[in-house]
């Protein structure tokens, strides 16, 4: 089941299947922000990443309980979430763990996706409840999807990004497996900041920065107008697009998590950005989406 979730400027339309946005739009106007998910590039459109960002070394995590696997970017993005909030302007979205997640993920867990619109921005929270008697480690982390503007394929800009990192950006480079490498390669922006977005640019497969100095993104026109904003708080920032080029979107993602190195075999909770939170605790934090009109 989907819910609307409208403020008068914006509405967003939410699926209780993963908590995802299966729509972004101004109610003024027709143009779609999110990608609509046509599997003949990507079948997803904002899935959520959880208990891990990426893939694990081996599917395999190892904890004091024994070696779990866990797929990539985890199992929340295909839990059932039950409404419970429902305000004005204001939805939220909560899944519990259960016999199936324990099987991977030996915790006892309620996590709450929680949304608010506040004229052009759509404020998106998770909430993680340790219901366990004992410490949770895990990862979470966004993966949004925009759709280019006017997209054509043949077309030798799509759009630009921005960054408040004004030179250049970090650039940490993966394995064909999709693991982190020691290795990094910085991406120069041009002269105005951008970073032309071309059916070359996602060669690399993911520009991954893992500095934490990047926290506001911009996704521009190809004719250099501001289209949308993500703001956001996490260590990581991820940016991807299918390889081979020509996709009609690209996706901005908020990490507090990451892959695993090539080789990793150490403990769960010692993998880098992971969060602790102690037996009956609850963390959280939030990321901005803000649509430039």
């Amino acid at each position: 089941m989907e819910h609307i979730l409208s403020n008068g400027i914006l509405e967003v339309l939410i699926s209780e299947h993963g908590a995802e946005i299966n729509s972004l739009r101004r109610v003024t106007a027709p143009t779609e922000y999110i990608w609509q998910g046509d599997p003949a590039y990507w079948n997803r459109r904002a899935p959520l990443l959880f208990p891990i960002v990426g893939n694990l070394w081996k599917g395999e995590a190892h904890m004091e309980t024994g070696t779990y696997n866990i797929s990539k970017h985890g199992f929340a993005c295909d839990m059932h979430f039950e409404k419970t909030a429902d305000e004005d302007r204001h939805m939220a979205f909560t899944c519990e763990a259960d016999e199936q997640t324990r099987t991977c993920f030996p915790f006892d867990f309620s996590l709450t996706v929680d949304y608010r619109l506040l004229r052009n921005v759509l404020t998106v929270g998770w909430i993680v409840k340790n219901k366990s008697d004992r410490t949770m480690y895990f990862h979470i982390g966004g993966h949004p999807a925009f759709a280019y503007p006017r997209f054509k394929a043949d077309d030798e800009v799509h759009g630009y990004m921005s960054f408040d990192k004004p030179k250049q950006i970090d650039n940490t480079l993966l394995t064909p497996g999709g693991y982190a490498t020691p290795d990094s390669e910085p991406i120069d922006l041009n002269s105005d900041g951008f970073l032309p977005l071309t059916n070359n640019t996602f060669d690399c497969n993911t520009i991954l920065d893992i500095t934490g100095q990047i926290h506001r993104i911009t996704l521009h026109t190809k004719e250099g107008r501001p289209w949308i904003t993500l703001k956001h708080t996490m260590p990581v920032t991820a940016l991807w697009s299918p390889c081979g080029g020509k996709a009609p979107f690209v996706c901005i993602e908020p990490w507090q998590g990451c892959c695993d190195t090539e080789g990793y075999d150490g403990d769960f909770e010692q993998r880098p950005f992971t969060v602790e939170v102690p037996p009956g605790d609850i963390w959280q934090t939030s990321y901005q989406i803000i649509v430039e009109f």
